[in-house]
């Protein structure tokens, strides 16, 4: 709406993606290419909306899960991908009766879009007047003359499944790193930075219910952990009901100095 009142890019042309875009995975990273490869191609600029929460489990369509990925975490990776613009919109109820053409209608008043770049499962718009990609380039045609639709291809696992923020939970929960790992194309990645930890003599400690993120199963796992200097440090991560906690294969010189980033997690050791 802030946008939308002081619309500092209404000259700028645009390559629009809209999406909750929860852990990044492979599916998302291809409509993102997408939509930087065409912004660059054709001296434009590419911007992202997306939301604060996930609409989906905020209108009870789908199961509440806690996030794949924090905002430092998809902030980097759209700023390494080379996204010019990132949107977030703070999904409310007032939001959720938008219509599809009112939600189109903002999004054209703050800047010109040139093209949107969404997915194949793409809705937006209140559930009894929503618009899937065939309607966006219906409303665009209108709303923004000459603007066109890109939809790329879903991206599958090698079983053949669709590559999905769902899926991705759903291997989460089961402990099946490695196939999470395949459908991010990168390790799972805890943001550490904001959590408070307990020092013991043989590593950290941290309370499962701080975190925001969406953690496996309880389990032993290979680990990595980043530290705030850049030293990457091999460990074993054990997950249970109400701790998680990180145990060094080569003990830090002192506990007490560490300041931990990233915990990324590779594969299940054994269960606990």
């Amino acid at each position: 709406m802030h946008l939308s009142t002081h619309p500092v890019l209404w000259q700028q042309p645009m390559v629009v993606s809209i999406g909750v875009f929860d852990g990044l995975h492979r599916g998302h990273m291809s409509i993102l290419s997408a939509c930087t490869e065409l912004a660059v191609n054709n001296g434009w600029e590419s911007m992202v909306i997306t939301f604060d929460k996930n609409p989906k489990m905020e209108m009870h369509s789908q199961p509440y899960h806690s996030r794949l990925s924090s905002d430092a975490q998809i902030e980097e990776i759209l700023i390494n991908i080379g996204v010019d613009h990132m949107v977030v919109i703070d999904f409310s109820p007032d939001f959720s009766k938008l219509t599809a053409e009112e939600f189109l209608t903002l999004v054209c008043a703050f800047c010109q879009v040139k093209a949107m770049v969404v997915g194949e499962d793409f809705r937006c718009g209140a559930p009894a007047s929503s618009a899937g990609p065939v309607q966006l380039q219906e409303y665009l045609s209108r709303l923004s003359p000459g603007a066109c639709v890109k939809i790329p291809p879903f991206v599958r696992t090698g079983e053949g499944e669709v590559t999905s923020s769902t899926l991705v939970r759903k291997k989460l929960l089961e402990g099946a790193l490695e196939e999470v790992q395949s459908m991010l194309g990168r390790p799972y990645e805890l943001d550490l930075a904001a959590y408070p930890s307990k020092f013991t003599e043989d590593g950290l400690l941290y309370r499962t219910a701080s975190f925001m993120q969406l953690l496996p199963a309880s389990g032993v796992y290979d680990a990595a952990l980043l530290l705030s200097d850049g030293e990457l440090a091999s460990v074993t991560v054990h997950i249970g009901e109400q701790e998680l906690f990180i145990e060094s294969r080569n003990a830090f010189a002192d506990w007490q100095t560490v300041r931990t980033n990233r915990l990324s997690i590779f594969a299940k050791r054994s269960v606990s």
